[in-house]
């Protein structure tokens, strides 16, 4: 009998400690999450200029050189010096066109892995400044689909 009481005893203690430690907890929480919301978060440092403008470029869908049965859909943007619309659009075109030569002479294993990603990202980003002139300081893949 007295075993019993000893553990009803120690059970009890412990649902005590167990809820005094939980409304401490959650305490704790409601302040954090109070010293956030009152918080402004620090700017954002851009590595741009303020002329700088990043445009959308459509989606481009074309076959790889290998497997044959291999497709690659790329979505993209470019990140510009200012310029008219006019002039970006046509731009734009003449990239999308430079990155489906690329991809058609590609094959689906020079993609494989974040190296394979770097090198597609470092060659296309350079194919896009040499035929911009330099206008277009980089070009960011969104997307990439090889099925």
């Amino acid at each position: 009998m007295r075993l019993i009481a000893a553990i009803v005893v120690l059970t009890l203690i412990a649902i005590g400690a167990g809820a005094l430690a939980g409304l401490h907890l959650f305490a704790a929480a409601e302040r954090v999450a109070d010293a956030k919301k009152g918080a402004t978060p620090p700017p954002v440092a851009s590595s741009y200029s303020g002329s700088a403008r990043l445009r959308k470029l459509s989606p481009i869908v074309t076959n790889l050189a290998a497997p044959a049965n291999n497709w690659a859909r790329v979505e993209a943007s470019m990140v510009t010096d200012s310029m008219s619309d006019e002039d970006a659009g046509i731009l734009a075109a003449h990239i999308s066109e430079d990155i489906v030569t690329y991809l058609r002479s590609a094959s689906a294993t020079q993609f494989e892995g974040t190296r394979g990603l770097q090198h597609l990202r470092d060659d296309l980003s350079e194919r896009a400044s040499i035929r911009s002139s330099g206008k277009v300081r980089e070009l960011i893949i969104e997307t990439l689909v090889i099925q």
